[in-house]
Formats: C-alpha cells, sequence, structure tokens
C-alpha cells in the first residue's frame, strides 16, 4: 500500500525556514559584495578604455581582495558578462514601467525604440556601456548565456504589442526591430555621441510602417 505524503515546502518546512533564516546574513553580505564588485567593474572599465580593465584595479576599487572577487566570478570575461546581463535586466525593468503607462499597442513599441535609445543619451551610463560592449567585442571567450537570456528578455517585451497590432511573426518582428535599434544604439555608444532627435524618430517610423505594411 502507498502512502502519499504531502511535499513540504519551504513556507511550511521548518527546518528549510531555519536554514534560510541561518543564511539570511551570509545572502545579504554577498549580493552587497556582488553588487559592490560589478559597480567597480563600471568605473574602472571606462576609465581604462580602450584598455581591458586589470581585475587588480576592480579589486581595489571594489575595497574587496582577489579571494572575494574569485568566490563569486570564474575569470574577467565571467565578471564583464555579469555586468552586462545586469545592465540589459535594469534597461528591462525601466521599459516595463514606461511601456506600462500607456494603453495603444503601436505607442508600446515606440515607448520600447526610445527607451532603448535613451541608454545612449546618459553620459556617465553611455560612456560605460561602450567600455563594456568593446571589452566584450574583444573577449576570445564565447559568449555567456546570462547576457543572452537578459537580451531575449529584452526584446520579448516587444512580442505582446505586437500581436495586439496584428503581427504574423511577432517573435521574428520583435527580434528584427531589436536588432535595429540596438544596432543603433550601439553605433552611437562606440562613437561616443547620442542619437539625434531625428534618428529617433526615423527610426520609430521605419519600425511601424514595417509593421502598417504587413496588412
Amino acid at each position: 500500500m502507498t502512502h502519499n505524503c504531502p511535499v513540504s515546502t519551504t513556507a511550511d518546512d521548518p527546518v528549510a525556514l531555519a536554514v534560510d533564516r541561518a543564511l539570511k546574513p551570509l545572502r545579504d553580505d554577498a549580493v552587497r559584495d556582488v553588487e559592490a564588485i560589478l559597480d567597480a567593474a563600471l568605473r574602472v572599465a571606462e576609465r581604462s578604455t580602450p584598455a581591458a580593465p586589470r581585475v587588480a584595479d576592480i579589486v581595489a576599487e571594489a575595497g574587496t581582495s582577489n579571494q572575494a572577487f574569485y568566490r563569486y566570478f570564474s575569470s574577467k570575461e565571467d565578471l564583464m558578462q555579469a555586468v552586462m546581463a545586469r545592465g540589459l535586466r535594469r534597461v528591462r525593468d525601466y521599459l516595463i514601467h514606461r511601456m506600462s503607462k500607456v494603453a495603444d499597442p503601436s505607442a508600446k513599441v515606440e515607448v520600447w525604440i526610445r527607451g532603448i535609445l535613451t541608454q545612449a543619451t546618459h553620459q556617465t551610463a553611455a560612456r560605460q556601456g561602450a567600455a563594456v560592449s568593446e571589452i566584450l567585442a574583444g573577449s576570445p571567450g564565447p559568449s555567456d548565456s546570462r547576457a543572452g537570456e537578459a537580451t531575449v528578455e529584452l526584446w520579448e517585451l516587444l512580442v505582446e504589442p505586437l500581436t495586439e497590432m496584428g503581427s504574423m511573426h511577432p517573435e521574428l518582428d520583435a527580434s528584427v526591430i531589436h536588432e535595429a535599434v540596438m544596432g543603433t544604439m550601439r553605433q552611437h555608444l562606440l562613437a561616443h555621441i547620442s542619437p539625434s532627435t531625428e534618428v529617433a524618430d526615423h527610426l520609430v517610423a521605419f519600425c511601424l510602417r514595417g509593421l502598417s505594411e504587413q496588412g
């Protein structure tokens, strides 16, 4: 005879709750350490570009140690990929907030496009983004799945409004718009210039016109 025992979850498992309670201070310390290293990597990358930043300089900037650095990251390239993934997810959160303020699907697409381009207009963020992009472009290692997943999560924000607009291939259209807009932003980042209003207007009109012509 088989007895079906309920599966305990963290919410009602006293052992799991006790372990979580004990580990929380360590987890909070680890989060602070990692955030400090990521922030330091951005500042050092901005100062050292076009040369790649040194781990020793990042560790000194973060006020931590080599031991702490390698506890969280396997290499400098691993760190820079994490910096890129965090940046992309922050942009995604920003876009979700902005897109939630408009109801019309075409307006959501426009907000997404302009929101991406805005990343090249904030001087400090633009310089740091350009530095990280240059470092990763020159990295001999394979691309990291974290940055790739964050990139997909970014353009997936377009799928719902594109579907509402009648796109026959919303995922493909979202990917194409993403490539066009990110490519434009990257060109401006690397050239250390901000996209003009004319560039932004043209890109928005181009993408929306392409979608309207599907019908």
